[in-house]
C-alpha cells in the first residue's frame, strides 16, 4: 500500500478544515488536505461572516481580499416579512448590526465588520492559501479509518481513492476530522454525542432571479420571510425563507418541509413553479441551478477528543450541527480552527506540551454547545412566530382571516398586533446577537487567572443580553479589546492601527504603558532564553511606541500603566497583572505564566 507521511492530516476541505490549514502555514507546519468531494462547494450556504472571524481572517492577511468579493453589510440591512417578494410587507427590521441604535457598538468592538461571505466564495481562497503555503491537497479521496502507533503516538490512517479504489496509508503526527456532519473521523474515534431528535426537513433551491425591481435602494435586505397565504401550500415548502447571494440577481430560496416529510418527491419543475409563486411576478425569468436538501440538527459533542488521543481533534460540522439561524455555523467552525491551530504549531515547534492541546476541547466544546442551542431556541421563536400568523395551517382562508385581523380596530386586533410585535422585536437576539458572536469567555489550563482578585465578568440586565452585547474585558480567557492607536511617527494621514494588528501573528503578545516597557521586555527576553518562546512587547501612552489618541485603550485595558496584559497568538488574554514588584521579579512571574500557559511545568 502506497505511504504518505506528513505534519498534520486534515480531513475535508470546507472551512473549518481549509482554514485551520492556513492558520497552521503561520507555523511552519505541513500537512494534507482531503476532501470526499470533487470541487469546492457549488452552493452558496454558510454566507453570513461575522465580525470575529473577519479578525481571523485580517490576522493572515485575508481579510481585504475576502472582503472585497463580499456583499458588504449596508446592503443586509433589512430581515423582512412579506406575503411574496413584492407583496404585502408585515414587517421590517434592521439586521446584521445596521440598527442606528446599535451601530457604534458594533464599530468600536472589533477593526473590522461583517459582511455576506458565502462559502463558496470563501473555500477556494483558503485552499488557494493552504497550498500555496505547505499543504497539499487530495479530491476525491475518503477517510476510511485510522489506528494509532503505541510507540510512536503517529496516527496511520486509511484513505481511498473513489474513482480508483486505491487506498493509501496517511502517516501524520497530527489527524484532525473536519469531515462535516455524519464524520467519519468522530466516528471512528467514537466522540459521544448530545442529539436532540425531531429536526425537520429543508430544501435549499439556488436560482437566478433578476428581482431589481422589486427591491428598491429602500427595501435590500437579507432575508425575507415569505407567507405566500393565498394558495395551499405544497408538502416540501409550508414556509419559506429567500436570501440574495448576488444582489439581487441570484437567490437562495429555502424552504421548510411540513412536519414529519421524510423526503422531498416533488420535480424540479414543481418546485421552480413555487419558486414564481413566492416571488409574486411572473414576468421574472427564474433558472433552477441547483437544489439541495439538509435536514434541522440539534447536536453537539460532548468532546472533540478521547483520552490517550489527543493527537487526535475534531472541528466544525463534525462536533456541532443546527439550523442556520444566528448564521454561527461557519463562524464557529473557522474560530474552532483558529484556536486549534496556534496550539498545534506550538507543540509542533517544541514550545508546548501535548497537554496544551487538551486545552481545545476545555476552551471550544462549551462554544460548540452554547451555539446548538441558541440556534435552535431561534428556530423555536421563528416557530411561535409562525404558528401566530398561522403558518402551519393548510386553510388558506384562516390565514387570510388572521393577516386581516392584523388591521382591525378591535380588541382582539390589537392584541394580536402586540404578540405580533413582541416576537418580532423577540428575534433581535438572531439579527444583533453580537454577545453570542463575541463573549467567549474560555476556562482552562492554557490561561493563568491566578492574580485575578474577582470573578469573570458577566452581563448586566435580563438573560438575552449575553446573546445580545458584547462584554469586553481583560480578564484572562476573554478576546482581547479592539482599540484604534496612532503610531508616534505616524502624520495625521496616515491609517490608525489596532490593538488586534499588533497581537497574533503566530506569536505572544504583551502590552503594557509608561514605566512599565524596559521590564516587561526584560522579562520577555528572560522568557525568551528559559523557554524559547518568543514575546513581543508593545508599551501605550503618551510618547511610547503607540499612543491611544482616543483614550480607548486605557479605557478597556484593565490595569494600571505599568501593568501587563499577555495574549496569546490566538488574540485571546492569557494573563493580566497590575503589580509584580520591582528587579527580577517580572522575568519570573512572566516566565512562571508562560511555563504553565504552555503546559511546561
Amino acid at each position: 500500500m502506497v505511504q504518505i507521511e506528513t505534519d498534520v492530516f486534515i480531513v475535508g476541505a470546507g472551512p473549518a478544515g481549509a482554514s485551520l490549514a492556513c492558520f497552521l502555514t503561520n507555523y511552519g507546519v505541513m500537512g494534507l488536505i482531503i476532501s470526499k468531494a470533487s470541487s469546492t462547494v457549488r452552493t452558496p450556504r454558510s454566507h453570513y461572516t461575522n465580525n470575529a472571524t473577519f479578525e481571523c481572517l485580517r490576522d493572515i492577511g485575508l481579510e481585504e481580499e475576502c472582503r472585497q468579493l463580499a456583499t458588504p453589510k449596508e446592503l443586509l440591512m433589512y430581515s423582512r416579512i412579506c406575503t411574496t417578494m413584492g407583496g404585502e410587507e408585515l414587517s421590517r427590521t434592521y439586521n446584521c448590526g445596521t440598527d442606528p441604535n446599535r451601530y457604534g457598538e458594533f464599530k468600536q468592538a472589533s477593526p473590522c465588520e461583517q459582511a455576506d461571505l458565502p462559502q463558496s466564495v470563501l473555500e477556494p481562497i483558503l485552499l488557494r492559501v493552504a497550498t500555496q503555503n505547505g499543504f497539499h491537497l487530495r479530491w476525491d479521496c475518503q477517510f476510511v479509518s485510522f489506528h494509532q502507533d503505541e510507540t510512536t503516538s503517529k496516527v496511520h490512517s486509511v484513505i481511498q481513492d473513489v474513482l480508483t479504489n486505491q487506498k493509501i496509508t496517511v502517516i501524520s503526527k497530527f489527524l484532525c476530522g473536519a469531515d462535516r456532519a455524519r464524520s467519519v473521523v468522530a466516528r471512528e474515534l467514537q466522540l459521544p454525542f448530545n442529539d436532540t431528535p425531531g429536526g425537520g426537513l429543508a430544501l435549499n433551491v439556488f436560482v437566478d432571479a433578476d428581482l431589481n425591481h422589486i427591491l428598491t435602494p429602500h427595501s435590500s435586505g437579507l432575508i425575507h420571510i415569505l407567507l405566500h397565504p393565498t394558495r395551499p401550500q405544497p408538502d416540501f415548502c409550508s414556509l419559506a425563507i429567500a436570501r440574495f447571494v448576488k444582489p439581487f440577481t441570484q437567490w437562495v430560496f429555502v424552504m421548510l418541509a411540513r412536519p414529519n416529510i421524510t423526503a422531498i418527491t416533488a420535480t424540479p419543475s414543481e418546485i421552480l413553479t413555487h419558486v414564481h409563486d413566492l416571488i409574486g411576478d411572473p414576468s421574472v425569468k427564474v433558472t433552477l441551478k441547483r437544489l439541495s436538501t439538509w435536514k434541522i440538527n440539534e447536536t453537539y459533542a460532548e468532546r472533540y477528543t478521547t483520552p490517550g488521543k489527543n493527537n487526535i481533534f475534531c472541528l466544525g460540522d463534525a462536533v456541532h450541527r443546527h439550523p442556520p439561524f444566528n448564521g454561527l455555523g461557519s463562524n464557529t467552525s473557522i474560530q474552532d480552527a483558529y484556536n486549534l491551530a496556534w496550539k498545534i504549531g506550538f507543540v509542533h515547534q517544541s514550545l508546548a506540551s501535548l497537554s496544551l492541546l487538551d486545552s481545545y476541547t476545555a476552551e471550544r466544546q462549551p462554544i460548540g454547545k452554547a451555539i446548538v442551542k441558541r440556534a435552535n431556541d431561534t428556530g423555536r421563536m421563528h416557530a411561535k412566530l409562525f404558528s401566530l400568523l398561522g403558518v402551519p395551517n393548510p386553510d388558506t382562508a384562516d390565514k387570510l382571516q388572521i393577516l386581516s385581523r392584523l388591521g382591525d380596530d378591535k380588541a382582539q386586533g390589537e392584541e394580536l398586533r402586540l404578540a405580533f410585535q413582541i416576537l418580532v422585536e423577540g428575534l433581535d437576539v438572531e439579527r444583533h446577537g453580537f454577545g453570542m458572536e463575541m463573549n467567549q469567555l474560555y476556562q482552562s489550563d492554557a490561561l493563568y487567572p491566578d492574580d485575578e482578585t474577582g470573578p469573570p465578568p458577566t452581563n448586566t440586565g435580563p438573560p438575552a443580553h449575553a446573546d445580545l452585547y458584547y462584554r469586553e474585558s481583560t480578564y484572562p480567557g476573554s478576546r482581547l479589546p479592539h482599540a484604534w492607536l496612532r503610531a508616534p511617527a505616524a502624520g495625521s494621514k496616515e491609517p490608525m492601527i489596532s490593538t488586534h494588528d499588533l497581537a497574533g501573528k503566530g506569536k505572544f503578545t504583551l502590552f503594557t504603558g509608561i514605566g512599565g516597557k524596559k521590564g516587561w521586555v526584560e522579562a520577555a527576553g528572560m522568557v525568551k532564553g528559559l523557554l524559547g518562546v518568543e514575546v513581543v512587547v508593545h508599551s501605550i501612552g503618551w510618547r511610547e511606541d503607540y499612543r491611544d489618541v482616543l483614550f480607548d485603550w486605557g479605557r478597556k485595558r484593565g490595569v494600571g500603566e505599568r501593568g501587563a496584559v499577555l495574549v496569546r497568538p490566538d488574540r485571546v488574554v492569557a494573563w493580566r497583572c497590575d503589580n509584580v514588584g520591582g528587579g527580577d521579579g517580572w522575568g519570573e512571574k512572566l516566565t512562571r505564566v508562560m511555563a504553565r500557559i504552555l503546559g511546561r511545568w
